[in-house]
């Protein structure tokens, strides 16, 4: 049946009143084991996790250090490359700590074999998923303060706008 906290039990052999907690995969279909054994495969796809994080991180500090160079190209563009890089950098860096923070949590939950309703992280990916779309927002913003300030841009709109009043 299920016990005090949810978890599945069973009733041993040795009488009405033993029981053992099960692991997950006993209640999911699985093989029934004691609770004592941990799947080998539940560390590994908490590091692959950790890793696919990461790996979000690096591609999010490539894109920034390519700001940068591009921005460097001209001397007019390089204040607003470098404000996007920085932001963009800066939630690189948000990604490793959130990802290192939960990898090393998840771990210690494994390992101390606790409740693992404790195991899932509303705050942090929406907190840095804020933060991903302020960065994107913020070179969007200022890729159209760039576009604005363009004198062709000017001169066309100007052209549009006259042919639509006439």
């Amino acid at each position: 049946g299920i016990g005090r906290r949810g978890k599945r039990e069973f009733r041993a052999r040795g009488g009405p009143h033993t029981t053992l907690r099960m692991s997950c995969m006993a209640c999911c279909g699985g093989e029934a084991r004691p609770a004592g054994h941990i799947d080998p495969k539940t560390f590994l796809a908490n590091e692959r996790t950790f890793i696919s994080w990461l790996h979000m991180s690096v591609t999010l500090g490539s894109i920034a250090t390519a700001l940068v160079a591009i921005g460097q190209a001209s001397a007019a563009t390089l204040a607003a490359m470098q404000i996007m890089a920085s932001g963009l950098l800066f939630t690189a860096l948000t990604f490793c700590v959130h990802s290192m923070r939960m990898f090393n949590r998840r771990n210690k939950i494994i390992r101390r074999r606790e409740d693992m309703t404790a195991f899932d992280d509303f705050w942090g990916p929406t907190t840095v998923g804020l933060l991903l779309t302020a960065s994107w927002a913020a070179v969007f913003g200022l890729a159209l303060v760039k576009l604005a300030s363009n004198d062709y841009f000017h001169d066309s709109m100007k052209v549009w706008l006259t042919a639509q009043q006439s």
